[in-house]
């Protein structure tokens, strides 16, 4: 089948573009650069890629002929922030031009990533925009299938391990968000083999489907997960509510990388029943507890290995 990645040098995107590859897809891998080639390994020699914008539809279609199916993996990144774009422009008119394109190439499935907790009703920019992206998908004609996903397991190396690191053996209380709320975290690398498989799976047609792993536990529970990995002393027990973090951020938006509507939107108490995945997909997850036993050194090396200011 031939397949066309957008986004495929991300790190989802690129998961997404060597799974292809290994179960013997054709695929056309679609970016704005070259730059991040690497991240392909081996499967770079067996991809076609095409560079573009999304914002540019003309730019997509070189990489739609002869298309049977688009995975997408859309996200407004730091970099497109600095050229004054927003999530409006990206992640909606974006998959929109997307869309478009597969439909005038003779596109039949579109499986695109969304995140857990959007809705009609969500306050955000962010969240608006992933939405009416979504009902764009819906709409188009194709058959689709979207994933509404979980947080990622690669992104603790960045918030959730540093931090817990930082806070060392005193660390009680928790300064970003309530500790009650519930994750189902996951791996890309899983998730992408499921975004693969729902390309020819019949029972992901037409399905929004919330997606997570397998381990549903608290923001209190990773904490200490961690913290027990990193073998410290600390242990959490008070967390901030979602409503104080939100009024913090309102009286000091400058200090806070989100709004308080995104912020809003974030944090959701999220359930996910993992066997309806495991059932529609047949993946074997990755645990969180062999994801933390992996990542804490690694981010403890990254971190003592930094210049001390």
């Amino acid at each position: 089948m031939n397949i066309v990645v957008i986004g495929a040098l991300g790190d989802v995107g690129s998961a997404v573009a060597k799974c292809a590859v290994e179960k013997g897809h054709r695929v056309a891998a679609f970016d704005v650069s070259k730059a991040n080639m690497a991240k392909l390994g081996t499967a770079q020699e067996k991809v076609s890629f095409f560079e573009g914008d999304v914002m540019n539809k003309a730019s997509l279609l070189p990489a739609m002929q002869g298309v049977n199916a688009v995975i997408a993996t859309l996200r407004l990144t730091p970099e497109q922030m600095k050229q004054g774009r927003g999530y409006k422009e990206v992640e909606l008119q974006g998959i929109k031009n997307v869309v478009d394109a597969a439909k005038e190439k003779g596109g039949k499935k579109f499986v695109h990533i969304s995140v857990d907790g959007v809705g009609p009703n969500c306050m955000s920019d962010m969240y608006q925009a992933k939405f009416q992206a979504e009902e764009a998908i819906r709409t188009s004609g194709m058959d689709y299938t979207i994933f509404r996903s979980s947080g990622l397991f690669k992104d603790f190396d960045f918030f959730f391990i540093p931090q817990v690191l930082k806070m060392g053996d005193a660390g009680t209380t928790w300064f970003y968000g309530p500790l009650d709320i519930h994750l189902c975290p996951l791996s890309h690398f899983d998730l992408a083999q499921c975004m693969v498989s729902a390309v020819e799976n019949p029972k992901a047609s037409n399905k929004t489907i919330t997606m997570g792993g397998p381990d549903c536990l608290t923001q209190g529970e990773l904490l200490n997960m961690i913290a027990r990995e990193a073998g410290l002393k600390a242990h959490y027990t008070t967390g901030m509510s979602k409503e104080a973090l939100i009024q913090s951020i309102k009286a000091n938006p400058q200090q806070s990388f989100f709004t308080a509507e995104q912020i809003s939107d974030f944090i959701v108490d999220s359930k996910i029943d993992h066997s309806v995945i495991r059932d529609m997909f047949g993946v074997e997850f990755q645990r969180v507890g062999d994801y933390i036993k992996q990542a804490v050194p690694r981010v403890k090396a990254a971190m003592a290995s930094q210049p001390k200011h």
